[in-house]
């Protein structure tokens, strides 16, 4: 799709209007903007549209780095079990060394041709030097036996060594997007801080009455739905109780009743569900706040599903599905790098974490510039 499309999808989440509905809001009774004007608050909700998309990216760049660190702390924590375990085989093999070498010096190493010269029994010459040999071909296995613990062990620490430097190196670079993406967000803030409370109330206005609109007509497809159903005796429809009389947040939710669908699918829905109403919190994973993969990755974890705390990685690992086959609770992408993540709820609505100063919320899919649909597990 093309930048501006995704620019204006993205636009239409953020500020929770469509280019519609901003007309509508020029066009309320009373409507005239001295200072800034039409024309500026557009621009204003594209540079906050911007701010937020650069905000939300580098947030799941910092949520994948620290997937990263995570897999590196597992790896580090192994090595450490390895080293620990090759120190104590190099150690023992320093020990039997160590005796071996004493008792060949309390026995004395008598020259073979000088012990021949002396001794009476040839029978027992031989037998002595087979021995010699089999104990010298005994040392010597020690001795390389040592020599490629030791090998195995300096190996064993520079591993670590390299994975504790990623580990430096994934946080600093984590540590840095994080601060990016509230500076982004701060600035956000205080564009939107520059409009004046009428304008403010009339765009507050318009998102209601666009969540409205969505309202009516979703109860329009819901009964259109159980219409068809009745008329032909069978059939499973998603149940009315399953969606939103409402697709915005939902301050305070009640208990969610059992969802559509079936398996994991409706556990991972039903879960968050439960969780509308929450606040968007960036890099937040439950249980109270949550951002976008956090979100989807706590509801399929309900599941008995691990996924990454990342819309990319996830969508990376789990089975891939076209827009005609998701079922509630597979995970639909959003924008074209995949930077945004939500759980399908049935008839177009999916529920997401959206951005700083949201909620966990029904939305239409429509509202976002779709970018593909993955089923996990």
């Amino acid at each position: 799709m093309t930048t501006r499309r995704a620019r204006s999808g993205r636009a239409l989440f953020v500020v929770g209007t469509t280019t519609a509905t901003l007309a509508a809001l020029v066009a309320l009774p009373g409507s005239s903007y001295a200072e800034p004007s039409t024309r500026s608050i557009g621009e204003v909700r594209q540079q906050v549209d911007e701010l937020y998309a650069k905000a939300e990216k580098v947030t799941e760049q910092a949520n994948e780095l620290g997937d990263k660190m995570t897999a590196i702390n597992r790896r580090v924590r192994s090595l450490d079990a390895d080293v620990t375990r090759q120190q104590q085989r190099v150690s023992a093999l320093r020990g039997d060394i160590g005796q071996f070498a004493a008792a060949q010096y309390r026995a004395g190493n008598v020259d073979m041709t000088a012990q021949l010269a002396v001794s009476k029994d040839p029978n027992e010459y031989l037998a002595r030097m087979r021995t010699v040999k089999v104990v010298d071909a005994q040392q010597g296995d020690m001795l390389r036996q040592l020599q490629e613990g030791q090998k195995r062990l300096a190996e064993q620490r520079a591993a670590r060594s390299a994975e504790l430097a990623s580990y430096r190196e994934a946080k600093s670079q984590a540590d840095a997007r994080r601060k990016t993406a509230l500076r982004n967000v701060a600035e956000a803030k205080a564009l939107l801080e520059r409009l004046t409370a009428e304008q403010k109330r009339r765009i507050a206005a318009a998102e209601k009455a666009a969540r409205e609109k969505a309202a009516r007509e979703q109860a329009a497809r819901e009964q259109a739905q159980s219409r068809s159903t009745r008329s032909t005796g069978g059939g499973r429809t998603t149940p009315k109780s399953d969606l939103p009389s409402n697709p915005g947040p939902a301050p305070a939710p009640k208990p969610a009743p059992a969802p559509s669908g079936s398996g994991r699918g409706a556990t991972a829905l039903a879960f968050a569900r439960a969780q509308l109403g929450e606040p968007y919190v960036f890099g937040a994973a439950g249980p109270n706040s949550w951002d976008c993969s956090g979100l989807t990755m706590g509801a399929w974890r309900a599941a008995g599903v691990s996924l990454p705390h990342s819309s990319r990685s996830q969508y990376a690992i789990s089975t891939k599905i076209s827009k005609s086959q998701l079922r509630p609770g597979d995970l639909v992408l959003f924008y074209s790098d995949r930077h945004h993540v939500g759980i399908y709820a049935g008839n177009g609505m999916v529920i997401h974490a959206p951005r700083p100063g949201k909620t966990v919320e029904y939305i239409k899919m429509a509202y976002m510039p779709y970018a593909g649909a993955v089923r996990p597990g």
